[in-house]
């Protein structure tokens, strides 16, 4: 589920990405299956294993991460 800290404009157009989820090391630690990706101060937390749309100032962000995007 992608989620923004304010409401997005009805006009933005969304790109649908998937992020798989992230494996553990082995040492038991609890992994941080979110994402986040902040943009002129509005955070939007993805959660990987699930395919969510985005806007395209986002997608941009994590291409740049991920470039296999």
């Amino acid at each position: 589920m992608a989620t923004t800290t304010s409401a997005p404009k009805s006009a933005e157009v969304r790109v649908p990405i998937y992020l798989p989820m992230l494996e553990g090391d082995g040492s038991g630690a609890a992994i941080d299956q979110t994402e986040h990706v902040t943009i002129n101060g509005r955070t939007t937390l993805i959660q990987r294993g699930e395919a969510v749309e985005v806007t395209v100032p986002v997608f941009m962000a994590l291409k740049v991460k991920y470039p296999n995007l």
